[in-house]
């Protein structure tokens, strides 16, 4: 994959100020490097992917911190969804700043606020402390999102399908990749500092080449505009109400509620499964549960990554199908306790789901606005990941009522229907 090629073969009108020629750059003192389109993209990709492995890391430690600091199952629950509550208003608010200030505007603070959370974290001795690390990592993570995936599509004009593949490959695999490292760098004698101190290091070597990126307006602006011309109006960055985008709206709403279901499904699946696993397995083992944790949203990202693209109209429709199937097995398996039901469902699951919401969200980036590219993402996303917070605290409330499989259970049923009516309703698309 030659991404750094691939600008020669950009035409005038596509190329984007991120690819503009060294000599129509003024460079700064300290931003000076005008690095090449695979750079960008690389470090683009990256930044979505460190922040997410970065919110996940401490899914296979929290029954120590349940130990630890005398938390309930409804106190983990409700610290999986400080982070999307805290979130969901960033996108909303600072969504489209990235539109107007340019993606690296919003990408370099935020990793630098994600190592912040890392610190708190690692150092926390009570539960708000956990939870003003989670909330700091969800603020961290909604300035990027919209950021990240509108600079990836704004460098890939002409490659689209390989844009949204890399977004939510990156997204998935860190999100996958989160626990499995938890877990392997809390086996040590300080299984809460390190992996979050680790990570942290990471981070901050993660804005060097961030703070000597050379930074670019988005969009397609004349390259003899004056920097007064550029400079965004104080009114441009003011919060806005959410809106969909006048084209591609029933493209926009189908993915969407994709997302939305998939990661109530991801959500769910991974606040429960350490402890689901670990009753089918009949082991206390941090990887193992961190492993079976991996295993929906690791096949949904390879998928992503490794299946060749199509447009092919039932592809979605399949997708959503073979989410339900594999959520169905994954709660037979606790009936019949049957480990091999688990691992099988939640591969078929995930893979199912990373060919549906790649392929929906293909057509949905592909009819948005450029000019608001930045702002229609940050949206999309703020739908998206609502799918991850109440639905995490019902089943965590009903859980402790009724147990964990007939609350799981439960879930299941309701996800199983929506998938199947989303299924329905991307076969009735045009």
């Amino acid at each position: 994959m030659d991404l750094g090629s691939a600008g020669t073969r950009l035409t005038d009108t596509l190329l984007p100020r991120e690819l503009a020629p060294r000599e129509l750059l003024r460079l700064s003192a300290l931003s000076r490097w005008n690095a090449a389109r695979g750079i960008r993209v690389g470090l683009s990709a990256a930044v979505l992917l460190a922040l997410l492995t970065g919110a996940n890391l401490a899914t296979p430690i929290y029954p120590l911190l349940q130990q630890r600091l005398s938390l309930t199952a409804l106190d983990t629950t409700l610290l999986f969804s400080v982070y999307v509550f805290a979130l969901v208003p960033v996108l909303a608010a600072v969504g489209h700043w990235s539109d107007h200030l340019g993606r690296r505007a919003l990408l370099l603070p935020a990793v630098a606020l994600s190592a912040c959370g890392d610190a708190l974290f690692a150092t926390a001795g009570s539960l708000g402390q956990l939870a003003l690390g989670r909330a700091v990592q969800g603020v961290a993570v909604g300035m990027a999102t919209g950021a990240a995936g509108a600079a990836l599509t704004d460098l890939l004009p002409d490659r689209p399908g390989l844009a949204a593949k890399l977004t939510l490959a990156s997204s998935a695999g860190g999100v996958a990749a989160g626990p499995v490292i938890g877990a392997a760098l809390a086996r040590g004698g300080h299984p809460v500092h390190t992996p979050f101190l680790m990570h942290a290091v990471a981070l901050l070597a993660l804005c060097v080449p961030l703070a000597l990126l050379h930074p670019r307006s988005p969009g397609h602006q004349p390259q003899r505009a004056t920097a007064r011309e550029r400079r965004p109006h104080r009114t441009a960055l003011r919060p806005r109400a959410l809106a969909l985008p006048a084209q591609g709206r029933r493209e926009f709403l189908l993915a969407a509620g994709t997302g939305f279901v998939s990661y109530a499904v991801f959500g769910v699946y991974l606040s429960l499964a350490p402890a689901y696993s670990a009753d089918l397995l009949h082991t206390g083992s941090r990887m193992t549960g961190a492993v079976v944790a991996a295993l929906l949203l690791g096949a949904s990202a390879a998928t992503q990554l490794a299946a060749p693209p199509s447009a092919r109209r039932l592809l979605p429709v399949l997708g959503m199908a073979g989410l339900a199937a594999g959520l169905g097995m994954v709660v037979a398996a606790g009936y019949v306790h049957a480990p091999a039901l688990l691992i099988a469902g939640s591969l078929l699951g995930g893979a199912c789901q990373g060919l549906a919401f790649r392929s929906l969200f293909t057509a949905a980036c592909a009819a948005m606005d450029p000019q608001r590219r930045g702002s229609q993402l940050s949206t999309f996303w703020v739908i998206v990941y609502l799918g991850s917070s109440l639905p995490i605290v019902a089943v965590g409330a009903v859980a402790q009522r009724t147990g964990l499989l007939p609350a799981f259970s439960g879930f299941a049923a309701v996800a199983c229907a929506a998938c199947l009516g989303l299924a329905v309703a991307a076969l009735r698309r045009r």
